[in-house]
């Protein structure tokens, strides 16, 4: 059994490196999200643009196969290979089964799964159309037919068995899809609904116009996506040029605000010399108005100290024995606070009514 992802020292030297780069991205102003995953198989930082582009970036120590050059040579050899995977990602981001962070299938092993069941199909026999290639793909990996069925393959018995499935010297092993029964009730689910609509405009007889695939995937919610990443493609150019501020509340935290800047020889700068004369003018303009200063009591921690204090005022009037019960009648979690207030709980309970 192969070994996937850095092992040993080039882990450390990977994770070291990817935690250093994720610092330096959370800095910058076109970054929305940024995850580094540091005890996955193989370590990656997910991140996502404000642009709406989700990627992950891997570096070195990555001893599998090339995702990118796997599904090119799979789109050069199968016709039907790059519709299939366009829908069946749509359909998968759509019900949460497409991260393999949270357990589901990731592109990787949807592009071997994809790539064996057409290999499988044209040596049985059949075509390289997408239409078929995708009722067929629902049927084989939702176990719609019985378990003795050479057409079906169950995924669920791979995963628990460890065994993998190999095509093109892509492998993929389903034992860390632990959402993999889900993955398979929705592939039957999805031939079930596919048959329906089939055997619906069958019976109109073309004169409705139906669409096929609008049965398993939300086309509203599709449109709405592509809407939304147009628009944010459109802010790609403003993002890119506009500078983001060293106070930016999303960055780091302003703090409070210094007059003076010295530099190492100790002599001030001049970028942070005060201008008297421009102080002054802003505050002869008519439109400045001079706050108040801040005569307000706080505590030791910043927090502002009320002028009456209720609870206190209520607490003095109570009488000596009137103290001691309300504090025995009290519950407390801390066993501390349990232990020494014991007898003082036993005398509450006595002398309350």
């Amino acid at each position: 059994k192969p070994v996937i992802g850095p092992t040993g020292k080039t882990r450390n030297k990977v994770v070291s490196v990817l935690l250093s780069l994720t610092n330096q991205l959370r800095r910058s102003s076109f970054t929305h999200t940024i995850e580094c995953r540091s005890r996955a198989r193989v370590p990656i930082i997910n991140c996502s643009t404000r642009t709406g582009f989700e990627g992950d970036i891997a570096i070195g120590g990555h001893n599998g196969v090339d995702t990118s050059t796997y599904a090119r040579s799979q789109v050069n050899r199968f016709n039907s290979f790059a519709p299939i995977i366009l829908i069946m990602k749509a359909l998968m981001n759509q019900q949460g089964l497409d991260k393999p962070f949270t357990g589901g299938l990731g592109s990787y092993k949807l592009y071997v799964l994809v790539a064996y069941h057409i290999e499988t199909h044209i040596a049985n026999g059949g075509n390289d159309r997408p239409s078929e290639i995708l009722i067929s793909l629902l049927y084989r990996f939702g176990c719609v037919g019985s378990r003795r069925d050479k057409l079906t393959t169950n995924l669920v018995r791979l995963g628990n068995s460890g065994e993998m499935i190999t095509c093109d010297g892509g492998m993929c092993e389903l034992t860390p899809v632990f959402r993999l029964p889900d993955c398979v009730e929705m592939f039957r689910e999805c031939h079930e609904r596919l048959t329906d609509r089939c055997l619906l405009i069958d019976d109109c007889s073309g004169a409705h116009h139906c669409s096929y695939l609008s049965s398993i995937i939300d086309c509203h919610s599709l449109r709405e996506a592509r809407e939304a990443s147009k628009r944010r493609a459109r802010l790609c150019d403003n993002i890119i040029t506009r500078p983001t501020p060293l106070n930016h509340p999303g960055k780091v935290s302003a703090g409070r605000r210094i007059s003076h800047v010295f530099t190492r020889n100790g002599s001030i700068s001049a970028a942070s010399k005060p201008d008297n004369n421009k102080r002054k003018n802003i505050n002869n303009s008519p439109g400045y108005k001079r706050s108040k200063p801040d005569t307000a009591k706080r505590g030791p921690r910043g927090g502002l100290v009320p002028l009456n204090r209720t609870d206190l005022s209520a607490r003095k009037s109570l009488g000596a024995e009137a103290a001691v019960m309300q504090r025995g009648m009290k519950q407390r979690k801390n066993k501390k606070k349990q232990a020494r207030d014991k007898e003082l709980t036993r005398f509450a309970s006595r002398n309350s009514i």
